[in-house]
């Protein structure tokens, strides 16, 4: 019997409806041993936060009112999803005891007018610790052995709140210790993602699609066959489909192009998620969770046989940010040097360019880190007497985008490079600057935000053919 690790996100959960849908695929595999992780109901986390922000401003009447909300629609779901009375009353005082927890804790956040990162994630926690009680019921109501597990126990971090650190040996142990003694018994745990604990026991979150990376972490504890990650859509696309109506489904990818399509935009997975499953040799498969027949698309450590397909994944929202400087060409590690303070803000470089005929270097980040990157590098360029001699100045370009043309043994085809500068050039888009690394992974171009859609219609046209329009 193989074990699989299925993910649920909030989208899947949204309603009653697509909640019983999700039952109905979890009951069509339960021949298989399963750990359902989920995520809290579509919005719920944004609503979460707004309710934290709004108790530290004071604002007691707008916490009510939001508080009331989702009050309503989880115990609303629970008769929508038709439980015996029994059962309902069960569940529904399950989620009162949550939802008053919560009402407590901001109640303090009120008092003390102090939203800090600690109680932001203890609040933010409340979304999934909910949905987890509610899938699980259902699954009960269907016949399944299930069992809402609570994260906290399972999945260690360190206390950086927000998007906490993960201590990969000690959940791996915890989660092997918490999870297997259900699975022997021949319970089905419901598993909430996106939580965890630090190592004193204060409440962390794992950061943007921090579910995906739950399931991730079971499944490689776990030893799972595979993860699925059902989604709203049917898999990975040779592009984003509401940019390129033709974009056609690639039933297969390498961790590694999986990778580099999540870094420059894709949202189908994020690259955290890739690196516990790679570490342990585990395929991950997307699923569409209103289309469970589909075959989806299935991420491995080898990319497809043959030719593998080209990908076209976008990023906008960007800024360029060009060093110039007589003193950049021909200094060992001069191109470390200039970076580190961009490292020391924290700020994630989506793209390096360089141009040794005119001194710079230019590197793209997203338009909302502009103001503390800037600040960091003219800081410590002052600092070490940098500004005026080596660096002449630092330069912005804000309304930036990025196109990446993605797939495994790219340098193995001729004339990928030439094919996209005809394609932008035939389409009157203009390269503003092109990275391509020692890998044969990808080729980045940045281009104007408003010339993005045309940019990577014309590029996959080219490299991948119109398919079919929608």
């Amino acid at each position: 019997m193989r074990l699989i690790v299925m993910k649920f996100g909030g989208t899947s959960l949204a309603d009653a409806e697509r909640m019983r849908q999700v039952g109905v695929i979890v009951r069509r595999f339960s021949s298989n041993r399963i750990v359902v992780v989920v995520s809290a109901l579509a919005g719920v986390t944004d609503a979460l936060l707004a309710c934290a922000a709004d108790a530290a401003a004071g604002r007691a009447a707008h916490v009510r009112r939001r508080l009331a909300h989702l009050r309503a629609r989880h115990l609303g779901l629970v008769a929508g999803l038709r439980l015996g009375p029994r059962a309902a009353t069960e569940l529904g005082s399950d989620l009162e005891t949550e939802l008053d927890e919560l009402g407590g804790i901001l109640h303090g956040i009120l008092l003390l007018r102090e939203p800090g990162g600690r109680s932001l994630d203890l609040v933010a926690s409340f979304g999934e610790r909910l949905s987890a009680r509610l899938v699980a019921w259902h699954l009960r109501g269907l016949g399944l052995d299930a069992v809402s597990v609570d994260a906290r126990g399972l999945v260690v971090t360190d206390d950086g709140h927000g998007e906490a650190a993960v201590d990969v040996a000690t959940t791996r142990r915890r989660a092997r210790a918490g999870l297997l003694r259900h699975l022997r018994a021949g319970r089905l745990p419901v598993v909430t993602g996106f939580i965890a604990s630090s190592r004193e026991g204060a409440t962390t979150t794992l950061g943007r699609s921090g579910s995906d990376y739950t399931a991730a972490l079971l499944g490689e504890a776990l030893v799972a066959r595979e993860v699925w990650i059902w989604k709203e859509v049917d898999g990975v696309c040779t592009a984003d489909p509401d940019l390129v109506p033709g974009a056609r489904l690639v039933p297969r990818l390498s961790y590694m192009e999986a990778a580099e399509m999540a870094h420059f935009g894709a949202e189908v997975i994020h690259p955290k998620t890739m690196q516990p499953v790679r570490r342990a040799g585990i395929p991950i498969r997307i699923k569409n969770t209103f289309r469970p027949e589909g075959a989806g698309t299935v991420i491995t450590a080898r990319a497809a046989p043959g030719r593998a397909p080209l990908m076209v994944s976008c990023l906008d929202g960007l800024a360029l940010v060009t060093i110039e400087g007589s003193g950049i060409f021909g200094q060992p590690g001069m191109v470390l040097r200039l970076l580190s303070p961009v490292a020391a803000a924290g700020t994630n470089i989506y793209m390096i360019s360089m141009s040794s005929s005119e001194y710079s270097i230019s590197f793209a980040i997203r338009a909302s880190d502009v103001g503390r990157t800037i600040r960091a590098l003219e800081h410590d360029f002052r600092a070490h007497g940098l500004l005026g001699e080596q660096v002449a100045r630092v330069k912005v370009e804000r309304g930036m985008a990025i196109v990446a043309v993605v797939g495994a043994r790219m340098r193995g085809q001729r004339g990928i490079a030439g094919r996209i500068f005809s394609a932008l050039g035939e389409s009157g888009v203009n390269v503003v600057a092109i990275a391509q690394g020692s890998s044969e992974y990808n080729i980045t171009i940045v281009v104007r935000g408003p010339a993005l859609r045309a940019a990577v219609r014309a590029v996959h046209d080219r490299l991948v053919g119109r398919g079919k329009r929608r």
